[in-house]
Formats: C-alpha cells, structure tokens, sequence
C-alpha cells in the first residue's frame, strides 16, 4: 500500500510541475510583456498619477525607493496608499526609459532600467530600477519594485572613463 501511495504522490507532483512549466509563457515573449507592462505603469507615473503605478501589481507586493518610501511597503494596500501620497507630489513629465534588461528564469521576471524624466526641458535626477515580476494566474504581475537615485558621483566618474578611452 506503501509502494503504491508513493507512486501516486509522484505521479501527481509530475503532473503539477509538468503542466505548470506548459503555461509559461516563452521566455522572450515574457521579456516584451514585462518592458510593456513597466511602461504601462509608467505612463501613468509619469502622467502625473503615481496611484496608477501599481496597474499590474501582485496582492503580496512589496516596494521602495530613496524619496519617501524608505522603509519597505508590503502588500497592495500598504503600497497603493503610498502611491496615493505622491498623485500630488510628482508632476506631469516626459520620460526615457534607458537599457531596459530582462532576465526570465521560469515563472519569475527580473527587470532592472534607468528612468531620466523631464519636467519642462529640464531634466530630473536619474533612476535606477529592479523591478521582479513573477508568472501567476495565466499574466504576470509586480511582486517587488526597488527605485534608487542614480548616483551623480559615479556617473560623472563613468562618464569621464568612456570620454578617455
């Protein structure tokens, strides 16, 4: 009874990851969708409306950034009433959206940009994002967003280095 109760469980443990590895999507079809749905919210954010920035976020996400969100925000409503905070705070801009990289390992999207917005020709500090996204319930959703300001230092040293090469 043993020897067939163990030949059951594997059987369906075979069957669960069998199907579930199936429904994922192809990895660079992922990394399209992923890029799109990080515009997607930015749009928003940069439409003056940060609330809308969580358009594709998971139930359990967490997020943070160097602004006003220092401490981690965990689950949606922790992250959508920081979010509500900034609707009055960040302005309309434009953005670019710089060196978008994504790395798919299965059901998990991991996506690291550089933001440089610009309010009226003039430009804002720039960002550095990672964003993870992870394959649930057949579409992908924002499970963690950690936003830093680049910094100027490394950058001015960055840039010095590729003008004297």
């Amino acid at each position: 009874m043993k020897k067939l109760s163990n030949v059951t469980v594997l059987m369906a443990l075979a069957m669960v990851f069998s199907c579930t590895s199936a429904e994922l999507p192809d990895p660079e079809e992922a990394i399209k969708t992923v890029i799109q749905m990080e515009r997607d919210a930015l749009d928003n954010w940069s439409a003056g409306e940060p609330s809308k920035y969580s358009l594709h976020m998971a139930d359990d996400v967490s997020y943070t950034d160097d602004v006003m969100a220092h401490e981690l925000k965990i689950g949606i409503d922790e992250v959508q009433a920081y979010l509500n905070s900034l609707d009055s705070i960040v302005p309309p801009h434009t953005y670019e959206l710089i060196d978008p990289n994504v790395q798919v390992n299965g059901d998990v999207a991991v996506l690291h940009i550089h933001y440089q917005g610009e309010v009226e020709g003039q430009k804002g500090s720039p960002w550095k994002a990672s964003t993870v996204y992870r394959y649930m319930e057949g579409e992908w959703k924002m499970i963690h967003a950690n936003w830093s300001l680049v910094d100027p230092v490394s950058m001015i040293k960055k840039a010095t280095a590729a003008s004297s090469e």
